[in-house]
Parts: structure tokens; C-alpha cells; sequence
């Protein structure tokens, strides 16, 4: 009998009352007609809404919050708006940097920005005057930062951290989103190719959906908050490589591995391979997206925010980045010579570059989890009985 995994931070139900509700929500943009911002809007509430109610029904509180004095409210209270001005120059910074390679790639956040623009204020006023259930957080401790010391070795480098990287990777979700939202249609005539092309804009529209609700949702009182942020510049360098600006410099710089020819250019929909070629991809990029959905409201880059043991992470420790780099090997078969042979060695050796950044991106996470004993827990158990180990007990023979 088969030891179960370790707990896991999230029940791999709240992840799928989320898919529930994007359901809903893309079959209410459909209905309604809406327009890319407002249709997108409705995707994150529909997504989030039932994700959000479980995971406040999991961790209600069972003790009031505790009663401030006057005094301490008022200093809780300039300790959190010092805090939002710094969050607002990180965010500033964030903003730039990601504009430098490609200013478009943002397009979908700005717009999304500016219909939300006016929440703004009540947000961070509600945020500023609300009645504070646990200790203080990382805006509030930057704002005591400022205010009271601001001495170098006083820094709080992992709240600041923490911040960066919700600065960093929440607009570039909402952008993804918002670009996969745009794709999606549905006419009267579905071809093999278009309804392929329909089936990967789902996957990846539900993967930037659940990204979006999650760089929204780090909030202590739904147990969803940062513990901890990787603080290797080698495993931040290895994140960033994934992502603009970074990743379009690399391609500029020559690593790139397609030149537009890609499976469907190969494999014409006559070939009996066409179908099964489609199916592999759909799978792979199907395991990538339940990786995320199984983060339920806790999906974001580098940081820790509960050892997820569910979903594809039952088999292995990296399931999303494994099965992402293997379906852009069949995606944009760079071993086909359709431009001569140096060409496809070239291609080859640009995505094995990529896929050894990922190598390393998951290597650093092992690192920076470790430190979790649910995570040593998990990696102990994993080793034990993952998918490898599974096989190997298999084909061992008896």
C-alpha cells in the first residue's frame, strides 16, 4: 500500500472550484458579449470568488483581533501609509524595468489600470484605517523602516523583497492574461488547426488567470501570505531569464530556437501522426496548467507560501516546469532541418540553454524550500514514491 503524501497547503479542491468558476466566467463573457477588460475582470472574480470562500472558511479565526490603543492605532496607522509611498516607487521601478525591452508588453495591465484606477484610493485608505488581526506586515514594517530608522543594516530586505516580487510579476500576469483572453474565440467553422489553437489559449488563459489571482490574494488572513522570499541572486537571475525584459534581450542575443517552422508546418492535418503529435502537446501543456491550478489562491515566483503535495505535484517536484520544456521541444521542432542543418543544431542547443535555465531555476527553489521542514517532508517522500521511482520499481524485475 502506497504511504500518502505529506499535507499539503492546499486542498486540491479550492484549486478546482476556481476552474469551476472560471467556467463560469468565460461562459458569462461569451453570453454577455463583454468587451477584453470587463471579460477579463469577470474571470479573475469567478476564479478567485470560490477560491477566496473556502480558503476564509479554512482559516476563519477563532479568537477576536486584538484591541489597540488610540496611540497604537495612530502609529500602526503612519507606519502603513509610509509603507504604500515605498510600495508605490517600488512599483514605479518594477513598471520601468519591465518596459524597457518591449513598452507593449504591458498593454493589457495598463488598460486594466486604468478602469480600475479609481478603487485605488478606498483600498489604500481601507488598507491605512483597518483594524490590524495579526502582526504587522510586510508594507507596514518598510513604512517603520522609513520612519523610524532608516539606517542601512535596519533594512527589511526580505518585506522589501517580498514586494518586488509582487511588483515584478503581477502586471506581466495580467498582461499574459489579458493577451490569452484576446485569443480566445469561437466561429461556426472549426478546422483541426483552430480548434488545437482554441484548446492551448484555454490552458494558458487558466494558467495567467490563476497567476493573477494569486499575486492578489497574499493576504494573512487567508493563510495565503509570503513566509519567505528565495534570497538567491542565482535563483532570482534564473527567474528573470524566463520573463521580459530579460528573456527578449536573450533572443536578441541569439537564443533563439524557431524560426516560425513549427509542428503544425511539419505535420499537416492528412498525417496520422498530426492527431497524436496535438494530443502530447494539449497533455503536457493540461499537467503545466494543473500545476497552477493546484496552488489555488498561494501561485507566485520565488517564495514559499505553503508546500503544495497535490495534483501533478503527487509525482514529481517539478511537474510544471518538466512538462512546459518538453512541449516546446514538440511545439517548435528545432530538430527538423527546415533551414538546414546548422540551423536545427543551433535551435537544439538555444532551447537546451533554456531548458538548463530551468534546471537551475528548480535547483534554486529546492534550495530555498528546503528550509521549510514540510518541504523536506515532501522531497523525502517524493524520493520514495514519485512517478521515477514508481517506473523504476515497475521495470525492475521481480
Amino acid at each position: 500500500m502506497t504511504t500518502p503524501p505529506p499535507s499539503t497547503a492546499v486542498p486540491l479542491k479550492v484549486g478546482l472550484s476556481g476552474l469551476i468558476g472560471f467556467s463560469v466566467g468565460i461562459l458569462a463573457s461569451l453570453a454577455l458579449n463583454l468587451g477584453p477588460i470587463s471579460a477579463l475582470a469577470a474571470l479573475i472574480l469567478c476564479t478567485g470568488a470560490p477560491m477566496w470562500w473556502l480558503e476564509w472558511q479554512r482559516h476563519s479565526p477563532l479568537t477576536d483581533p486584538p484591541v489597540l490603543t488610540s496611540e497604537d492605532a495612530r502609529t500602526r496607522r503612519r507606519h502603513r501609509a509610509a509603507g504604500l509611498l515605498a510600495l508605490s516607487a517600488i512599483w514605479a521601478a518594477m513598471l520601468n524595468v519591465l518596459s524597457l525591452s518591449q513598452p507593449s508588453i504591458l498593454s493589457g495591465f495598463w488598460d486594466a489600470l486604468f478602469a480600475i484606477w479609481p478603487a485605488l484610493p478606498l483600498w489604500a485608505a481601507f488598507y491605512i484605517f483597518k483594524t490590524a488581526r495579526t502582526g504587522s506586515g510586510g508594507i507596514e514594517s518598510i513604512g517603520k523602516w522609513i520612519l523610524l530608522s532608516r539606517k542601512a543594516r535596519d533594512i527589511p530586505i526580505a518585506e522589501a523583497r517580498d514586494q518586488v516580487v509582487k511588483a515584478f510579476f503581477l502586471p506581466l500576469m495580467v498582461s499574459f492574461a489579458y493577451s490569452w483572453s484576446d485569443k480566445f474565440s469561437i466561429s461556426d467553422q472549426m478546422l483541426p488547426a483552430t480548434w488545437f489553437s482554441l484548446s492551448i489559449s484555454i490552458l494558458y488563459l487558466i494558467d495567467t488567470v490563476f497567476g493573477t489571482v494569486g499575486y492578489l490574494s497574499t493576504s494573512r488572513r487567508l493563510d495565503a501570505h509570503i513566509r519567505s522570499s528565495n534570497p538567491s541572486w542565482l535563483g532570482w537571475s534564473a527567474a528573470l531569464s524566463c520573463y521580459p525584459p530579460i528573456f527578449v534581450w536573450l533572443q536578441s542575443a541569439g537564443l533563439r530556437y524557431g524560426d516560425g517552422f513549427t509542428w503544425s508546418n511539419w505535420l499537416s492535418t492528412s498525417h496520422p501522426a498530426y492527431y497524436l503529435w496535438a494530443l502530447a502537446i494539449l497533455t503536457l501543456t493540461g499537467i503545466y496548467t494543473l500545476s497552477t491550478i493546484a496552488f489555488g489562491i498561494r501561485f507566485s515566483n520565488l517564495t514559499n507560501r505553503g508546500i503544495i503535495t497535490s495534483g501533478p505535484y503527487r509525482f514529481a517536484k517539478h511537474p510544471a516546469y518538466i512538462s512546459k520544456n518538453i512541449s516546446w521541444w514538440l511545439i517548435s521542432v528545432p530538430f527538423i532541418p527546415s533551414s538546414g542543418a546548422m540551423t536545427a543544431i543551433w535551435h537544439c542547443t538555444a532551447l537546451l540553454a533554456i531548458n538548463l535555465i530551468y534546471f537551475i531555476r528548480a535547483r534554486t527553489e529546492e534550495s530555498h524550500l528546503s528550509q521549510d521542514p514540510a518541504y523536506q517532508a515532501y522531497c523525502a517522500w517524493i524520493s520514495a514514491h514519485g512517478l521515477l521511482p514508481r517506473l523504476k520499481l515497475y521495470l525492475t524485475p521481480k
